[in-house]
C-alpha cells in the first residue's frame, strides 16, 4: 500500500492517483489537494501544517 508523497497518509487500493516523471520518479497523491499543493503551488510539505512531514519536524502528535 503506497503513501502519498505529500501528507503521508496511506493510500487504499483503487484510490489515488500516480505521477511519473520523465526521469522515472514516481509520486502517489491521495487527493487533489495533494497533488495541486505538490507540483501546480510548488509547496514543500514541510511547511504545510496538515501534512505528517510537518508533524514530525515540529514534534507534533498525529
Amino acid at each position: 500500500m503506497p503513501t502519498c508523497t505529500f501528507c503521508g497518509k496511506n493510500i487504499a487500493p483503487g484510490t489515488g492517483k500516480m505521477y511519473v516523471y520523465i526521469s522515472g520518479k514516481i509520486d502517489y497523491f491521495c487527493k487533489n489537494s495533494c497533488e495541486k499543493n505538490l507540483l501546480k503551488l510548488k509547496r514543500k510539505p514541510s511547511k504545510i501544517k496538515w501534512t505528517q512531514e510537518y508533524r514530525n519536524e515540529h514534534k507534533k502528535s498525529s
